[in-house]
């Protein structure tokens, strides 16, 4: 097993349990929509799996990098590019995972008729999409490699983010620092994640497989990038090669 192996397998074993509850989340949250009133327990689970995902990224991203666990983990043989592509893989397939599973709950409760009437035609109604056309139709194939493109992109992201942050010189690092780059951060990916949107207002056709190709390249160039500046700055820190 080589060591990038080994470095996946540990990175999987450190937030098994994040991972296990974000999954267990993502199905019960479609679930629910079996019943009008279930569909209000959905919020609270969305807010709970958002705490838990961002307990994922602290333990990837901060904790064994910057943390109490610093120390062990720089012992290991590994090199930057190992540790921070196991990172990015980690938390990416997580998210993908509870993707993933989320659209088999959505697919078993529409074909066993579960969703209710009235929940089918509210939610049909906020988002304007159709979920049998969506989940049926034949840009599923490409919806689901634009997906876990952007799963990656976005551990990568927030990797290169926490990574940025602690690369500034420690008297910059104040509360309102913090505060900035957060806002920071969040805009850009929200900016980023908005570029589908953004391509349709220009005048593509909403929801083609080209905009979806487009958006797809755009997020595995993305985290390239983003994986080639967490390196070099992970490497300026420790000195690694």
């Amino acid at each position: 097993m080589s060591r990038l192996d080994k470095c996946i397998k540990m990175n999987f074993a450190m937030v098994e349990n994040e991972i296990g509850i974000i999954c267990i989340l993502s199905g019960a949250a479609f679930l629910c929509l079996m019943g009008l009133l279930l569909v209000l327990i959905i919020p609270v689970l969305a807010a709970v799996q958002c705490i838990f995902v961002v307990k994922m990224y602290k333990k990837l991203f901060y904790t064994s990098l910057y943390g109490e666990t610093a120390l062990l983990y720089q012992a290991f043989p590994v090199s930057m590019e190992e540790t921070t592509v196991s990172r990015i893989f980690t938390a990416g397939t997580a998210l993908l995972m509870a993707n993933v599973i989320t659209a088999v709950c959505l697919i078993i409760v529409i074909n066993t008729g579960l969703m209710a009437g009235s929940v089918a035609d509210v939610i049909s109604g906020v988002t304007g999409i159709y979920f049998e056309g969506f989940l049926y139709g034949p840009r599923l194939p490409l919806i689901f490699l634009e997906l876990t493109a952007s799963m990656y992109r976005q551990g990568a992201f927030v990797l290169m983010a926490i990574v940025l942050y602690h690369s500034l010189p420690e008297r910059r690092r104040t509360e309102w620092t913090r505060v900035i780059a957060f806002a920071v951060g969040i805009g850009v990916h929200l900016a980023i994640c908005s570029i589908d949107d953004l391509l349709e207002l220009l005048g593509a056709e909403p929801m083609s497989p080209w905009v979806s190709a487009a958006c797809m390249v755009l997020d595995v160039v993305l985290t390239v990038v983003f994986y080639r500046i967490t390196v070099r700055l992970l490497k300026e820190r420790y000195a690694l090669n």
